[in-house]
């Protein structure tokens, strides 16, 4: 009986452990990994890949909302990228969080972690990639709006890998 009694206590510890906490609106937060401007350097080259998707959102409150106003980002993995978006995401290939939870702020935060491919969501909330180098992808999916004057909204995070000559649809909803 005490055993089960320290068993069912460590795995209460545990599971409070690994629970997604929320990040403080305000907080600054340290990358370990450096950024390696050659670790990303094959991002610009021009390849045979495409990616398309579709990107959906639905708010806290149950309001979905997809279309122009959905920005998609494609950048390449590197060890700096991992780390900072596992400091947002609790599952490293694909997960989102709501604005209201809080986005972090990072330190360092290098100019060339920010060099990445942007688009837009047609009005449908489809989006495409072209021309893409085989590599691992993180593609992060923001939609923001106001709603009763509180900003809502979040991102939605997927990690892929794209081979030569592929094309890959993914879907991006967090519902």
């Amino acid at each position: 009986m005490k055993h089960k009694l320290i068993f069912i206590l460590l795995t209460i510890v545990f599971i409070g452990c690994t629970a997604k906490q929320p990040v403080k609106k305000d907080a600054i937060i340290q990358v370990n990994n450096p950024f390696n401007d050659k670790e990303v350097s094959w991002f610009k080259n021009k390849g045979t890949g495409n990616i398309k998707g579709n990107a959906k959102f639905k708010s806290k409150n149950g309001e979905l909302r997809y279309g122009e106003l959905f920005r998609v980002e494609l950048m390449p993995y590197s060890l700096y990228a991992e780390e900072r978006l596992s400091k947002i995401y609790v599952n490293k290939n694909s997960d989102y969080i709501y604005l209201e939870d809080g986005v972090p702020k990072f330190t360092p935060d290098p100019e060339g972690y920010h060099e990445t491919i942007k688009t837009f969501c047609n009005k449908d909330g489809d989006f495409e990639f072209n021309n893409l180098p085989s590599g691992k992808y993180y593609i992060i999916a923001f939609m923001f709006w106001e709603n009763k004057e509180v900003k809502t909204g979040g991102g939605i995070m997927q990690k892929l890998t794209l081979s030569e000559r592929e094309s890959k649809i993914i879907k991006m909803v967090n519902y």
